[in-house]
């Protein structure tokens, strides 16, 4: 079967900065299919969902949050979870598959916390929400796991560089491994832009220093959560899903355990033995499979249009 059509394509959010998008639609008259929303997470974009998007038969929007992938940065002032949560609305409210009918809202990592505070506020939209390897305990700055990250140069970041070495010393001189640096480039997330050898990253240090200390470091996740929580929990027809990596997940037992003492008839949670922090990369398979019957058990009728 021949891969769906990938295409890129961006907005003008609410905030006046360019949002891009990147959406797979298998088939002309798809109406009245089920639509996934993707939402990345750190040193990220939408390139990360691809191959999912090429292997569901059903539509896929991922979105580039500000700052990654050809998303505009914005004023980092202006940098909020609202913020984010807005960006997303204005592509929903734009996109004629999403503005009419509710979605599967996917969030992976710091996309997961993204995903709980635009459920939080907008849970008309949402037919499921699935979060990947994500819980909702506080972070604080100090813990991001790169040494020595120099947040003033993370903020200070261009993205287009004039060769492949000047972007790798700009990662270097905000504390990032070299080991990342090239990974990133074997993945695409760093690659040639143009005819003239220079180079571009979809990665943008600032959004990492920026999730931190706004979003991390607070108790937005709780607070959304319980809020979701409030939303969901007398309905059977939105279900709540937490993926978890078997292998070097970020999620913590006692904050998974709150989350399911929260809404514990509404949330279904699954742990990937063999999975690492990123299941839809490390357990593409059974990630798909699960992926799959979530998409078809929100496609019920009562789902269809929004409150």
């Amino acid at each position: 079967m021949a891969l769906p059509l990938i295409r890129s394509n961006s907005i003008i959010s609410s905030a006046n900065l360019a949002i891009s998008y990147v959406e797979s639609c298998p088939n002309d008259d798809n109406t009245d299919e089920p639509v996934t929303l993707f939402i990345h997470g750190l040193d990220s974009s939408s390139h990360t969902w691809r191959r999912v998007q090429q292997s569901l038969t059903t539509p896929t929007i991922a979105i580039d949050c500000r700052g990654c992938g050809n998303s505009d940065l914005g004023d980092p002032d202006e940098f909020t979870s609202d913020a984010l949560v807005a960006d997303v609305k204005s592509v929903v409210d734009s996109h004629p598959l999403l503005q009419k009918k509710r979605f599967v809202l996917v969030g992976h990592s710091m996309g997961g916390r993204v995903a709980m505070c635009y459920a939080a506020k907008h849970p008309e939209d949402i037919s499921a929400l699935v979060i990947e390897d994500m819980d909702i305990r506080r972070r604080e700055v100090n813990s991001n796991f790169i040494p020595n990250f120099n947040e003033a140069k993370a903020l200070s970041f261009e993205r287009l560089h004039p060769n492949l070495d000047s972007v790798k010393n700009a990662f270097g001189e905000i504390g990032y491994p070299s080991d990342m640096v090239d990974k990133w480039v074997r993945e695409g997330r760093v690659y040639e832009h143009g005819s003239e050898g220079q180079y571009w990253s979809d990665v943008h240090p600032a959004f990492r220093a920026l999730c931190y200390r706004r979003i991390f470091d607070s108790n937005s996740g709780v607070t959304c959560w319980n809020t979701i929580a409030q939303h969901f929990s007398n309905s059977n027809a939105v279900k709540v899903y937490l993926l978890v990596a078997g292998i070097g997940t970020v999620c913590e037992q006692e904050s998974i355990n709150d989350m399911v003492e929260c809404m514990p008839s509404t949330i279904s949670v699954k742990t990937y033995p063999t999975g690492y922090h990123s299941l839809h990369g490390s357990v593409m398979e059974e990630f798909l499979c699960d992926l799959q019957e979530i998409i078809e058990d929100a496609n019920s009728p009562h789902l269809q249009g929004k409150l």
